[in-house]
């Protein structure tokens, strides 16, 4: 990897661990919120920096908006929570944006794409069978020391990933390497399985 797309994932030589402890289910806004509000949104123009929140893998997310009828509302979101995405990923150097990290309450991953230099959303991502080859990858959030909430997870290296595409509306697939890969398969861990099982 490139010192220019450092980021969430960092593989990491040496010494590792695995952890598989029981994490406590909360979920993403109180109050069942669809949209977390954002103070730094309050005001037009405001320099306030963005209250990205991102997962340190102590919680797992809850399902409680993990339908069909939620998924449908993406493109709704679409315009605020990529212009979050893209405003945490900037302030941290990251390419990938977890939707719970800019207060979005269903499962969507956001990656940056340097050609429009601006964020896709894959909205409740399916993971297709294909071979891969599982890689140890040491995880930490952006906006931690990178050491004490650093976590080491088995991930395969390239994904084949069916999604709705959170612009369009329009269902895509495709194959996903490298971080895009790592980043599709932290958010289906982020939620609990029983959102998966609504959703695939």
């Amino acid at each position: 990897m490139t010192a220019k797309a450092a980021s969430l994932f960092t593989l990491l030589g040496g010494g590792l661990w695995l952890l598989d402890e029981q994490k406590p289910v909360v979920a993403v806004n109180e109050g069942a919120r669809f949209m977390a509000a954002w103070p730094s949104e309050a005001v037009a123009g405001s320099s306030l920096p963005p209250e990205c929140s991102f997962w340190n893998q102590s919680v797992i997310f809850s399902d409680e908006m993990c339908s069909l009828f939620v998924v449908k509302r993406a493109a709704a979101a679409y315009h605020q929570a990529s212009t979050r995405a893209l405003r945490c990923a900037a302030a941290y150097g990251v390419q990938c944006v977890l939707s719970p990290e800019v207060g979005l309450a269903l499962p969507a991953a956001f990656l940056y794409d340097y050609e429009r230099s601006a964020m896709r959303m894959l909205v409740a991502p399916k993971l297709l069978p294909r071979e891969a080859t599982p890689v140890h990858v040491r995880v930490s959030p952006p906006d931690s020391d990178g050491i004490t909430q650093t976590r080491t997870v088995v991930l395969n290296d390239t994904v084949w990933a069916e999604y709705l595409d959170g612009e369009t509306k329009s269902l895509g697939s495709e194959s996903l390497e490298g971080e895009e890969a790592f980043c599709v398969q932290l958010l289906r861990q982020a939620f609990e399985a029983s959102c998966w099982k609504a959703l695939d």
